[in-house]
């Protein structure tokens, strides 16, 4: 895929776990088939690492919200 300003970027879109998957799968590929495994593995590892951080952030903030209504709820119960 090209433009006349040069190869155009595929699109990626990491909003669930098997996105990541994927695209984790795709670049290993892509790294094996050019043999580039030592050059690539650090960028690949920092990408990584950053997307698994914003997803936990995303997560915590989902387990406190769940975690604040079981609170208020018990104070409820139990004043």
């Amino acid at each position: 895929m090209s433009t006349e300003n040069g190869p155009k970027a595929p699109r990626i879109a990491l909003k669930k776990p098997d996105d990541a998957r994927r695209l984790i799968r795709r670049v290993l590929a892509e790294i094996f088939a050019q043999s580039a495994e030592v050059e690539s593995a650090g960028k690949v590892a920092n990408l990584l690492t950053v997307w698994l951080k914003a997803w936990e952030i995303d997560k915590i903030g989902d387990i406190e919200k769940r975690l604040d209504v079981l609170e208020k709820a018990n104070e409820s119960r139990y004043p």
